[in-house]
């Protein structure tokens, strides 16, 4: 299935069979091997595709297949990764967004804590408690894409600096 969703991508121009060797950190006989069947990629492979690929059609293609008849789903999230607005993506974001996400966890859970005076949540209590946990994720997940991203750069000014 995946073959076909390749095909398709290259088919309908959304992206070429050089751009996903590319992006994939592969060659683009090994993307043609891949839509031939005779080779499969690895998850690494995989992950960097649909990272990188600038359109989200094929994002979105791509991940649909790959998530097929497995219990995964997968959500697409536009955060703000430069979280101190300094103008760069660094560790320093990273931090600042788990720090933020702990100490606004921390305070808010605590809160609730001392308002329920040993009693069960209410129902509205309980949505309060889960909306907040959603915002903590949040948080993590652009710690999490910081430090991917972070990771990529430096992988690919190795890769120039090899050439």
């Amino acid at each position: 299935m995946l073959t076909k969703t390749l095909q398709k991508l290259i088919d309908e121009q959304h992206t070429t069979a050089r751009e996903i060797g590319e992006l994939a950190g592969v060659s683009t006989s090994t993307v043609y091997r891949w839509i031939g069947g005779q080779s499969r990629p690895d998850f690494d492979s995989i992950r960097l595709l649909v990272r990188h690929l600038p359109k989200r059609e094929a994002q979105e293609a791509i991940l649909s297949v790959f998530a097929a008849g497995t219990a995964w789903q997968f959500e697409h999230n536009d955060l703000e990764l430069d979280v101190n607005h300094d103008g760069s993506v660094n560790a320093d974001d990273a931090l600042d967004a788990s720090v933020q996400a702990v100490r606004t966890a921390a305070e808010s859970l605590a809160n609730i804590r001392a308002s329920m005076n040993g009693k069960e949540p209410s129902s509205d209590e309980t949505l309060q408690i889960v909306a907040l946990l959603g915002g903590v994720i949040r948080h993590c997940t652009i710690t999490q894409r910081v430090m991917v991203e972070m990771a990529e750069q430096r992988r690919k000014r190795k890769l120039r600096l090899a050439k």
